[in-house]
């Protein structure tokens, strides 16, 4: 916000009152020359980010840059609802999907700090309706052939999607068996997600293979059963409380509902259109079962807070999440040479928990630091954080599915080359 550049002292304190909740929790603004970035080369993220709002791709964005703890660029443009034509807000409220991840697991780091379980724990030890779970080999229906597993499924491979787990993205017989038998996330209590979940063959021998899943929903359900809470009664306590992040939830209340931004997907046509089936429904109640996977929803100021908070190697304005080691493993590359990069379309690209981790930039497509590590959402949310550059990136729109029409690209190589000293 424009009152939190460095004259808001003079220019700004007769308005306070009149802020949303989130400027109690702002982080300072500040000229890009004082941070070493370039202000004539950071306007070129506006222009190119409008390219996509007025060819009808996206209906609006948020983008924002912070470096060395402050933010050097923040601008919103287009809509937040095209049918009623609101504009996009800075305290906008997005669905995050799968940006939940970095969430999640931090929330389970911490329960990791407190002795609570240890990485090769196997995860039936916890969980146990996931105790007897079987692998695929081949077939089909009645003919589909499974074996036991070779060895448990750890917890680390929750945080690495080493598992086993599946989405029902592709068109194996597993992921077939997915879409016809989905644990259905919110509706259903997590005891019984994990009972229909426990029924589904893993789709590769634990610890062998990276196959996007259910992996971090299920960790989600394990810091439940650590924690005797309900997950986003944990995170209330340990994350968003203490980093004052009033937005993000796993629903949206009444009083909030007017700054929930619409979500958008491509028409057979590949015009952009309202999605009317959206993955998760109804974001105005707070879900039975909690997805740890992919289920708050946030604001981009609240997000920076927590983005702050790990690249300042846990804590945040004198409230400490986790502690720097603990941050270090958590961005720290985990897979074996073998499984990196963790899929062809992420080239030089390893995984740590619940992100995934730049460990070879000669291999990237974009301009990158080693080490350099983030996740994005399924709705076209992003977030990248550079501890080489002291940089965070974050970028957000509503459009289904992330990929169509890749803006985080451009802004990635648009921070970069802002970067002057």
């Amino acid at each position: 916000m424009d009152c939190f550049k460095l004259s808001f002292l003079r220019n700004c304190f007769f308005a306070l009152s009149a802020l949303p909740v989130i400027a109690n929790a702002a982080i300072e603004e500040a000229s890009p020359e004082t941070v070493g970035l370039s202000s004539e080369r950071l306007e070129r993220i506006a222009p190119a980010m409008q390219s996509y709002i007025d060819s009808g791709k996206l209906a609006g964005m948020s983008t924002l840059i912070a470096r060395n703890g402050r933010i050097a660029h923040f601008e919103v443009q287009g809509q937040r609802n095209l049918e009623q034509q609101l504009p996009m807000e800075k305290d906008t409220i997005f669905r995050i999907y799968s940006m939940t991840k970095p969430i999640t697991a931090v929330a389970a780091l911490t329960l990791w700090e407190q002795g609570k379980f240890h990485m090769a724990d196997p995860i039936a030890w916890y969980l146990p309706e996931l105790a007897s779970l079987k692998v695929y080999v081949s077939g089909s229906g009645e003919n589909m052939l499974l074996e036991d597993t070779e060895q448990p499924i750890r917890i680390i491979d929750l945080f690495l999607h080493t598992a086993g787990f599946s989405y029902g993205f592709t068109g194996s017989e597993v992921d077939k068996l997915y879409r016809e038998n989905v644990p259905l996330m919110g509706s259903m209590t997590s005891d019984d997600v994990l009972k229909r979940l426990a029924t589904l063959p893993l789709s590769h021998q634990p610890g062998t293979a990276w196959q996007y899943g259910v992996n971090i929903d299920v960790l989600g359900f394990l810091v439940e059963r650590l924690s005797g809470k309900k997950l986003g009664e944990y995170m209330q306590e340990v994350i968003f409380e203490p980093l004052e992040m009033h937005d993000t939830a796993f629903y949206v209340p009444a009083d909030k509902m007017d700054r929930f931004a619409e979500v958008y997907t491509p028409d057979q046509t590949g015009k952009t259109v309202w999605m009317e089936n959206e993955p998760l429904g109804d974001y105005s109640v707070d879900p039975v079962s909690q997805n740890g996977g992919g289920g708050l929803v946030s604001t981009m100021s609240d997000y920076l807070r927590f983005a702050q908070m790990l690249l300042n190697g846990g804590e945040l304005e004198g409230n400490r999440i986790l502690g720097p080691k603990t941050v270090e493993y958590m961005r720290t590359n985990h897979l074996p040479k073998a499984l990196i990069p963790y899929e062809s379309a992420a080239p030089g690209q390893g995984y740590g928990l619940g992100v995934s981790v730049t460990v070879d930039t000669e291999q990237t497509p974009f301009m990158a630091s080693e080490g350099n590590y983030g996740w994005g959402g399924m709705a076209s949310t992003y977030m990248r954080i550079d501890p080489v550059e002291n940089l965070i990136i974050l970028g957000m729109a509503q459009f289904v599915p992330i990929g169509f029409h890749r803006y985080h690209d451009d802004l990635r190589n648009l921070t970069y080359q802002a970067v002057i000293e």
